[in-house]
């Protein structure tokens, strides 16, 4: 029987269960070590090695002086023979070798004190048929001498296949209470780019922007737009635009993205080679617009096409200064079909994963990037700190888009060390666009548990900011679908943290998913956006916290703007300001102490109902208790609500506890001149002194 494989638990969301294996949710290690086997080997070793491949000694640049350089493909830099596909590369302390032509080699390992140069004058291709492994520094560019528009460099990988990559995965020993460090090694067979030891990764294009907002849209059959913005943007790039439509055209609409090709550039207007298929809305200074991103760099690292995937893995003190470049058609996902006993998803391989580093991570960055095309995630930051990811599009792929987390897999959301999530790191200005559950067939499920275009769950310092995810799960449903999410596990629950002008729209599921669990008050999370999404605009969770949304727009979203579970910690109004269709009150988990309060929240009047809340019985305590943990009241404040003519403001009905009361201050409707500006409402068999039946609340009213 197949073994059911688990990923970091809930921070990497995907978990594999093929052949009908099955369903306990724990990695079988097989031995009972606790430490997890992939084909007989342990976590952070050597594994998968192609043993068809050459074995013969590695050539290195022998004619080079120290401190000189010399050219990849002069005959004399190796004693005689240019390498070739068959050509293990070794470039050693002291040497720099010099990519100035169409470059080949099997393998490539730039040992400390070794530098690998890419020409800023001829256009280049590297070709790799195994691992390229910097230990020393990989200068493709850099923001003070980068690679010049008019000339390519390409690092580029072939040979590999998706069904042979074995991953690294986490150690799982420990008390049950910590996380457990998973040690890292390169594994020959997982083919790709791998910054180890003090290895640095330099890369730099020509400037570009990576993408921006619409100030004027396009529609279905148009080729011309504005975007807010599109520095180094020109004829020939490749770009890509987002879905804008309300959801009362159909669900179909979370797959309305267009690619094209522009034709001509002026200014920040742009005109395709050809016409767009769906309309993008556009608009200066509004809140329904679609997004463009430009897709084109000068340097690229890719894999040879879109058959196999290779990956990036920055590791120990590894440094990494990516900047206007391409990421095509990185991380690789092991088919259903592909998968046996024991072969678990590729864990931590990614178009980018930053391993474990904490520290020595600080002062990367990623930037201006375009990540698209591959099979499993955009950037990853496990436990690591002081990355900047800033500017950077990631496009089409599965599992999660961006996540920030540390590996809870041995201790789950018992984990008390949550200051290993990543520190000082920001998400500024990503788009995560068209984010996929993974592939389900006969005899193999994905499970997409709390899957998210951007996992926010870091520790202090971080967050997101002027960031969007759209379209994700489009080729996919499940309740835990989420453009942006803050997960229960895996998170640093911080106190400095920043979620700022953030927008979600088109997801299957939610805007964004908070199932969080915190006493630490943060700053409020201010003008973002969720509109348009399949599910909630905000699924408020998991049983405590005391987050505030201040002026909040949640509007056209599929179930309710805001759908809310978690219950506060203390008196801050959980909503302050902010535009919705509605709010509706789900079922708690824990008693409820404090009122949630709601101050001066406008509702739009598209909605036949402001707020509701579940009806429902309890059947398995006691309704008459205000107290009873089976059956939870429900404890309200709205101050000063906003409530258009032709909208019921509220719809009390049967509630679990016979004891749950709404407060309503400062309330004024034009449909209800007669009712006071003070009331409370309770259960209709509640009849509280001094009030009366309200039929069209279905609840008890009691002026204040």
């Amino acid at each position: 029987m197949a073994r059911t494989i688990v990923s970091l638990g809930i921070a990497l969301s995907l978990a594999a269960a093929c052949g009908g294996g099955g369903g306990s949710g724990e990695t079988d290690s097989g031995g009972g070590t606790g430490d997890t086997e992939t084909n007989g080997g342990t976590a952070g070793t050597e594994v998968g090695t192609d043993t068809d491949q050459p074995t013969g000694d590695p050539v290195t640049p022998t004619a080079c002086e120290d401190g000189g350089s010399c050219s990849f493909c002069a005959a004399e830099t190796w004693g005689g023979a240019v390498p070739d596909a068959e050509t293990d590369v070794v470039i050693p302390k002291g040497r720099t070798v010099v990519v100035d032509c169409p470059a080949e080699a099997r393998t490539i390992r730039i040992e400390a004190g070794g530098v690998l140069f890419a020409s800023r004058e001829a256009s280049t291709t590297l070709t790799l048929h195994g691992n390229l492994v910097v230990e020393g520094t990989l200068d493709y560019g850099t923001p003070d001498d980068r690679i010049p528009d008019g000339v390519t460099a390409e690092i580029i990988f072939t040979g590999m296949h998706d069904a042979d990559y074995v991953g690294t995965p986490s150690a799982m020993g420990g008390d049950g209470m910590h996380s457990v460090d998973t040690p890292m090694a390169v594994v020959d067979g997982d083919v790709g780019l791998w910054v180890m030891g003090a290895g640095v990764l330099r890369a730099a294009g020509a400037p570009k922007r990576s993408w921006g907002k619409l100030i004027d849209g396009a529609g279905a059959g148009d080729a011309s737009f504005t975007v807010d913005g599109a520095e180094g943007w020109k004829a020939g790039d490749r770009v890509l635009l987002t879905p804008s439509a309300p959801l009362a055209d159909g669900e179909a609409i979370v797959e309305h993205f267009d690619e094209g090709t522009i034709a001509a550039v002026s200014g920040d207007d742009i005109t395709l080679a050809e016409a767009l298929t769906y309309p993008h809305d556009g608009c200066a200074d509004c809140m329904r617009r679609g997004e463009a991103a430009n897709l084109s760099r000068n340097v690229v690292i890719r894999s040879a096409d879109d058959s196999a995937h290779a990956h990036i893995l920055v590791a120990e003190q590894g440094h990494v200064e990516i900047d206007s470049v391409e990421l095509r058609w990185l991380g690789p996902i092991v088919p259903c079909t592909g998968q046996t006993e024991g072969h678990a998803l590729p864990l931590r391989r990614a178009p980018i994963w930053f391993h474990q580093q904490k520290d020595a991570s600080a002062g990367s960055f990623v930037r201006h990037a375009a990540i698209w095309g591959g099979e499993l995630h955009f950037v990853m930051v496990e436990q690591s700190n002081g990355i900047e990811i800033a500017d950077v599009v990631g496009y089409d792929t599965q599992g999660m888009g961006f996540g920030l987390f540390y590996d809870n897999g041995a201790c789950g959301t018992f984990c008390d060390d949550r200051e290993k999530a990543p520190a000082d790191v920001l998400l500024d200005h990503v788009l995560a666009a068209r984010v996929g559950v993974p592939e389900r067939v006969d005899g193999c499920i994905r499970v997409d548990h709390r899957m998210v275009g951007v996992a926010v769950s870091g520790g202090e310092g971080s967050g997101a900011r002027d960031s969007v995810a759209v379209g994700v799960g489009y080729n996919g449903s499940g309740e835990d679908i989420s453009g942006f999410g803050w997960q229960e596990g895996g998170s640093g629950r911080p106190a400095n943290f920043v979620f700022d002008d953030n927008v979600a729209h088109h997801n299957r599921g939610h805007g964004a998913m908070i199932w969080h669990n915190t006493e630490l008050t943060q700053a409020p999370y201010a003008r973002n956006a969720f509109w348009s999404n399949g599910a909630y605009g905000v699924l408020w969770g998991a049983y405590q916290n005391p987050f505030l949304l201040g002026d909040v727009v949640a509007v056209d979203n599929g179930l309710s703007s805001i759908g809310v579970k978690a219950i506060p910690l203390d008196d801050t109004a959980r909503m302050q300001g902010g535009l919705v269709d509605d709010i509706r009150i789900l079922a708690y988990v824990f008693i409820q102490e404090k009122p949630a309060i709601f101050d001066h929240v406008t509702f739009t009047g598209d909605r036949d109902v402001a707020v509701t809340q579940l009806h429902e019985s309890c059947a398995d305590g006691d309704e008459n208790d205000p107290e009873d943990p089976n059956c939870l009241r429900v404890w309200l404040r709205f101050i000063d609500p906003v409530i258009p003519a032709g909208v019921l403001p509220f719809d009390f009905g049967q509630t679990f506890n016979r004891y749950s009361l709404w407060e309503i201050r400062g309330f004024s409707s034009p449909d209800y001149p007669d009712l006071p500006a003070d009331f409370d409402l309770f259960r209709a068999d509640n009849e509280v002194e001094g009030g009366s039946y309200y039929a069209p609340f279905d609840a008890w009213l009691v002026p204040r």
